[in-house]
């Protein structure tokens, strides 16, 4: 592993170290609230993680893990800490950082911003991004109404980013 990716999966872990103890710290919201991030609808496959054309494996399961543990540490933060770390990860320089967010936001949990996080991500450089953000749009969809994010993703320049949001909308 480089050291760039090193720096990069210490950088995240960190992240979530911070937002574990500030859920600790902030004893006044109930453990119980940890139980609330489930997926929209439980998966029929193994998760893909969306690669070049034509490349597709089997997503590794820290991506999976990471995203599931985002959701979960988000539930139990203060709303504008929750809201803080997203952005702090929706903006990173990282793509892997960016996109363990896109799928933490696939699970269902209370996320004040989560419209402005799933625009800003339909619109990434990566291709995985924007495929993991149209099945989080999609996962979502009930709370944020419809934004035009999938409708914009159907119609992506990726072949892999269009397949994505055909097969959330297809559902």
């Amino acid at each position: 592993m480089s050291t760039s990716n090193q720096k990069s999966w210490a950088r995240l872990r960190a992240i979530l170290s911070n937002a574990t103890i500030a859920a600790i710290s902030a004893s006044a919201i109930p453990a119980a609230t940890a139980d609330v991030a489930e997926p929209a609808e439980p998966p029929e496959e193994p998760c893909l993680a969306v690669e070049p054309r034509g490349h597709s494996t089997p997503a590794t399961p820290d991506l999976e893990t990471l995203a599931h543990a985002l959701a979960a540490r988000l539930t139990t933060l203060p709303q504008l800490d929750a809201v803080g770390a997203a952005a702090e990860l929706a903006t990173s320089p990282d793509a892997r950082e960016r996109l363990v967010l896109a799928g933490a936001l696939a699970w269902a949990f209370p996320l004040p911003s989560d419209d402005v996080l799933l625009s800003h991500l339909a619109d990434d450089p990566d291709p995985r991004v924007r495929a993991a953000i149209a099945r989080a749009a999609w996962a979502r969809i009930a709370v944020v109404g419809d934004t035009g994010i999938l409708r914009r993703l159907l119609g992506d320049a990726d072949p892999d980013v269009r397949a994505a949001a055909w097969l959330a909308v297809r559902g």
